[in-house]
């Protein structure tokens, strides 16, 4: 019975990858290519097979990033000019904003370097690959998943099936932190004990010795900002026993 994430704590912040496995062109998986935690892959391509029998075959668009990763996106965010999804469905360029409404509008779909889930090899951004192979290219909006949009039939799928194969969405509603992300899903068994290992002192400390955009802002409230984009997550439904 797993009863931890099995990681370390710097594995939870993105700086250690040796506890993923890298899939590679497997047939079985449809030749996807993504990392993940050893213990996420079998219960991940379960649930992609199934996807495919079902006729909604669905594609990892985005799977494990290191904490240089997520440095790289959310520096090109906060420094260049980045178009910003804000939670309403506006946009606005990163430029045009203050440094604290900045880095606040930058957190609605970004996390902090050192904080993504992403970081632990058990979530993963998944889109209808149906519609990529088609030709689209997805932008991971919430009107992709409504009825109508090119994955409105995956999001009927998920909701049947991912509880099944141990899977939860952690953004599925807005809770004031992290955006609503209908395309995420989590790895309940190893992401749960995860999040209850977080190490935040460590996180302060990387953060002080990295060059991150905004980070005296971000240090300034580190604990409260965890709080709110870290924790405040819709809770895993699956309880292990």
């Amino acid at each position: 019975m797993i009863q931890t994430s099995l990681m370390t704590p710097q594995q939870l912040l993105g700086l250690d990858q040796s506890h993923l496995l890298t899939i590679e062109d497997n047939i079985e998986l449809l030749g996807q290519k993504f990392q993940c935690h050893h213990e996420a892959l079998v219960p991940l391509a379960k649930l992609i097979r199934q996807s495919e029998n079902d006729g909604i075959p669905l594609r990892v668009v985005s799977s494990y990033r290191s904490f240089d990763q997520q440095v790289a996106i959310w520096n090109n965010k906060f420094y260049q000019d980045a178009v910003l999804n804000l939670r309403d469905g506006r946009t606005v360029n990163s430029q045009e904003l203050a440094i604290k409404d900045r880095v606040n509008a930058i957190l609605n779909y970004s996390a902090i370097p050192g904080t993504s889930r992403h970081h632990w090899g058990t979530d993963f951004d998944v889109f209808d690959a149906s519609a990529i192979d088609k030709g689209y290219e997805p932008e991971l909006l919430e009107t992709e998943f409504e009825a109508q949009g090119p994955c409105g039939n995956l999001h009927n799928w998920l909701e049947e099936n991912l509880v099944q194969y141990e899977f939860f969405k952690p953004y599925v509603e807005d809770l004031g932190g992290i955006a609503c992300e209908p395309w995420h899903i989590s790895y309940a068994p190893i992401a749960t004990p995860a999040l209850e290992e977080f190490p935040v002192d460590l996180l302060q400390e990387l953060i002080e010795n990295s060059e991150i955009g905004g980070k005296e802002i971000i240090l300034g409230k580190l604990n409260a900002l965890v709080e709110k984009y870290v924790r405040r997550i819709t809770h895993s439904s699956i309880i292990k026993g």
